[in-house]
């Protein structure tokens, strides 16, 4: 297996209360159909992410990105390590009650089923089962699960280092970093907050370590060094606490406090090709959380910033900064 050809995603989990899923007109009860809870992923232009389940309207987080490292190590890893050889084969040719036995029975399986880049040929459909070690305790407990191919009724165990994920919730798949600058590129820094009226300006031209002010307003004192350079130590990590919702769909920005944003930052920085602008706009606080919508150039949702992130720059810029 390799993950370079792969292009869609679905997992899909039963839910914990079987129920039949409606059936077509005139279709014949032959075989109870499961219900399944669904997670879609497709590779898109910028990476992977969060995919429109078919048949259903697309949810909130459709088109969220997916962390590269987690699907690197929750998923493709386990889809290349398992095997099915004799080694592995614990039992060929399952009876329906065997599967059961197994946890590999429809009722109970996870459905792993990933899908070529144009998402017309299946490259791999598996069904995963209960583990090994349940219900076995001491030197004697298996660390791994219980596996055959969607077109098998062959039992391979596949033995793992860490669980194979079986979750179909959106949230843990998704990549939380909004961007990391380094410190040492920024170039320029704009910043604009309800604690003054104009954005206040400092650049740092590449080969200079001081930063100067560009247009400051009369009667301020000299730039301080460290309180600039602390606060572009906090671009190194900017996080995203929640995924809300595509901007398309956001609705009144006024109404979320992002039109006009309560803060705006606007960074230049320094990259191999050239140099690269970032926007960052900080609107309302929610009410239910201690969380701040933000707009941001680097993502196509309107996201929340904890508290944490946000508080650095509601400060006094002339005060603090000059």
């Amino acid at each position: 297996f390799t993950a370079d050809n792969v292009g869609q995603v679905l997992l899909a989990k039963p839910k914990d209360a079987p129920a039949e899923a409606p059936r077509a007109e005139g279709e014949k009860p032959d075989a109870p159909r499961i219900v399944y809870d669904q997670l879609a992923m497709r590779r898109g232009d910028d990476g992977w992410e969060i995919a429109a389940l078919p048949g259903q309207a697309p949810t909130d987080l459709v088109g969220a990105p997916i962390d590269a490292a987690r699907l690197e190590n929750d998923l493709w890893k386990h889809l290349r390590s398992i095997r099915a050889d004799r080694e592995t084969l614990v039992q060929a040719n399952a009876t329906p009650e065997q599967l059961a036995a197994f946890g590999l029975d429809d009722a109970q399986a996870f459905v792993v089923k990933v899908a070529d880049l144009a998402g017309q040929n299946i490259v791999a459909e598996l069904r995963i089962g209960r583990d090994a070690g349940q219900g076995v305790t001491g030197t004697e407990a298996v660390r791994g699960a219980f596996v055959r191919k969607a077109d098998s009724t062959d039992v391979v165990l596949y033995e793992w280092q860490t669980p194979l994920p079986r979750s179909v919730e959106a949230e843990p798949w998704l990549d939380r970093v909004l961007a990391r600058i380094e410190p040492d590129q920024v170039r320029r820094l704009s910043i604009k907050n309800s604690a003054q009226p104009r954005a206040f300006v400092f650049e740092r031209p590449q080969g200079q370590g001081s930063w100067v002010a560009v247009d400051p307003p009369v009667g301020v004192g000299a730039v301080r060094q460290s309180e600039v350079d602390a606060l572009v130590q906090r671009l190194r990590y900017l996080p995203v606490q929640r995924f809300r919702l595509p901007l398309a769909r956001a609705g009144n920005m006024a109404a979320l406090g992002l039109f006009p944003p309560q803060i705006e930052l606007r960074v230049t920085a320094a990259e191999a090709d050239g140099e690269r602008s970032y926007e960052f706009d900080v609107g309302s606080r929610l009410d239910d959380a201690n969380e701040f919508y933000v707009r941001s150039s680097e993502s196509d949702f309107l996201i929340t910033w904890p508290v944490g992130t946000v508080t650095p720059f509601e400060l006094d810029v002339p005060q603090r900064l000059f």
